[in-house]
């Protein structure tokens, strides 16, 4: 098969470009002379392309080497350079680095878009020392321009600088891309150590369900469409609902927001919260979207005087009532409501064992003193809330108990119901769209997951000192502030069919694969290192035009 090569020439947009191309010649079955295409060399340089030309007009590779053209052309090794430039590039145009650039050193920078980078493209980034000692190899160090890599301690004390100006940072960041919206989203999580010498780490609700570990807190607020906009770090012993007047101070102070509406979830937005923020004065401007919790919403159902009555409550229409200036909207979920029912007879099997034990400890002789009796009962009866299902007599020396079926099957109308509590005006929104509001937390959910779990692995911590551990936090937020701008671009390959649930580019860790296939080769001719972008296949492609990456051949140094 005689090889030989051509240049092809087209026009495209009144340019005329040509494509050198390696082809083999070929009779059809017209008898009509042919060319076909065995390889395209535009990604080679013209110096390349000439050597291959004039190889193939001898006729025979080994006379490439007789001839010495090819002597001193060495491939050195490649570069996967797509996922890394993809980020970087992202880095700039949402003017993070600039903003970096004001407050840290220049080598500070570097380091902190080089953890960046390792913590969205990578599914199990590296530790800090480990990429320390492998960043003259990485593709960051490359866009970086880094020859070599900082000393270890530097790379430990950029954490704490970060953290340093982390205020100041988020601030510069909302500037550049927010406005100052009418609402807003907050939530925290926790996050558990496994070691003992972080002084931030203490023993708190863990929402990881990892016991036997201290944790910290993080807090999260993010603007109605779900972008972060704020991170704060607090030690694991506190509390959701002691957060959230630091959370209107930062809005109100921090990010000079005048109104606003602020949903949180359940459990955090209490009563005495609350009354807390209209104590500050707050409320008179600033207004709110949460839920109430269900044993908050049991005590209005068993009040009398409160209009939140138990026959209110419908599978398929949503009810709302009024009082004392809240709205109350009456919700189901019956997703909710197989959850709500094993919790309830949990709950009551665990009473009943209780009161069990009461009474046959009463019928042995044990406890005869009618107030010994009451002791022991009052101790367990409404340990998890169960008293109002059962029906208990007792006297000195005698005991009994039984279930109140009726009761019970009352209050199974409860199952799956919940209440959202809001002070904003019905012309503003509408029970329906408040509803939609309270939902949307769903968004900051959904960055936690992906903070801690599926893409950025913030877990586990390894740092010790209070300033290292709120740095690797900020930085994994603004890791997630890349993946989020990712996401909100690639919609049209990541947005899953309702019915099939299936979408064109499957997760994003199949992009970070995808563009996985764009590398860098390195090159040696005669002592001069050559660097070559690899072939962009078609997909690659789509996914660079989705996320508005261009120019990426200026990549090749």
């Amino acid at each position: 098969m005689k090889l030989r090569v051509i240049y092809a020439k087209r026009k495209y947009k009144g340019k005329s470009y040509t494509t050198p191309l390696v082809v083999t010649s070929y009779r059809d079955a017209a008898g009509v002379p042919r060319h076909k295409t065995v390889i395209n060399l535009s990604a080679l340089p013209p110096f390349l392309v000439s050597v291959i030309e004039k190889g193939l007009k001898l006729g025979d590779v080994d006379v490439l080497h007789q001839h010495g053209l090819i002597a001193d052309f060495k491939y050195l090794t490649s570069l996967v350079i797509g996922p890394a430039y993809v980020v970087f590039q992202l880095l700039k145009e949402l003017e993070i680095i600039a903003i970096l650039k004001t407050f840290l050193t220049k080598t500070q920078v570097m380091i902190i878009c080089a953890l960046i980078i390792e913590r969205v493209t990578h599914g199990k980034p590296l530790s800090v020392s480990a990429l320390c000692r492998r960043f003259t190899k990485e593709a960051s160090s490359y866009l970086l321009s880094a020859s070599q890599s900082p000393e270890l301690k530097t790379w430990y004390r950029t954490l704490g600088a970060l953290e340093k100006n982390r205020e100041a940072i988020l601030k510069e960041l909302f500037k550049k891309h927010q406005r100052p919206g009418e609402l807003y989203l907050y939530d925290i999580t926790s996050t558990y150590f496994e070691g003992e010498k972080c002084l931030l780490a203490e023993w708190g609700y863990n929402r990881d369900g990892k016991k036997g570990k201290k944790i910290i807190v993080i807090g999260l607020i993010c603007d109605e469409q779900g972008c972060p906009i704020w991170i704060e770090v607090f030690k694991g012993s506190t509390s959701d609902q002691t957060t959230v007047l630091q959370q209107f101070k930062i809005l109100q102070e921090e990010l000079g927001i005048e109104e606003f509406t602020f949903v949180g979830d359940r459990g955090m937005l209490t009563k005495g919260r609350i009354d807390e923020l209209a104590e500050e004065g707050l409320l008179e401007r600033f207004r709110y979207i949460t839920a109430i919790t269900r044993k908050e919403m049991m005590q209005l159902v068993e009040d009398n005087k409160h209009p939140i009555q138990l026959s209110l409550f419908d599978e398929k229409n949503l009810a709302e009532v009024q009082h004392a200036g809240v709205r109350y909207i009456l919700c189901h979920n019956p997703l909710k409501r197989e959850e709500d029912q094993a919790t309830r007879e949990r709950l009551l099997e665990k009473t009943e064992q209780k009161l069990f034990m009461i009474r046959k400890n009463v019928a042995a002789g044990n406890w005869k003193s009618k107030d010994v009796i009451a002791k022991r009962l009052y101790r367990w009866v409404n340990h998890w809330g169960m008293e109002k299902f059962f029906n208990v007599e007792y006297d000195e020396g005698w005991f009994s108990y039984r279930k109140d079926e009726e009761k019970i099957q009352q209050y199974t109308k409860l199952d799956g119901c919940y209440v959202i509590r809001s002070n904003v005006d019905k012309k503003k929104l509408n029970k329906k769209q408040l509803l939609c509001r309270y939902k949307d937390l769903k968004m900051v959910e959904q960055a936690f997951r992906t903070m801690k779990t599926t893409e950025l692995q913030v877990r586990p911590v390894r740092h010790w000192t209070p300033k290292n551990v709120r740095g690797h936090v900020f930085m994994c937020f603004l890791a997630y502030r890349i993946i989020w701008e990712v996401r909100q671009r690639l919609v049209p390959v990541l947005m899953r069919d309702q019915e099939t649930r299936q979408c064109e580019a499957g997760s994003l860790t199949e992009i970070w694969r995808e563009l996985s296939t764009i590398s860098v080769g390195m090159l040696s001719v005669k002592d001069k290192i050559i660097y070559q972008l690899s072939r962009i296949c078609p997909e690659s492609q789509k996914i660079l035009d989705l996320l508005q990456i261009e120019s990426i051949e200026q990549i090749v140094k």
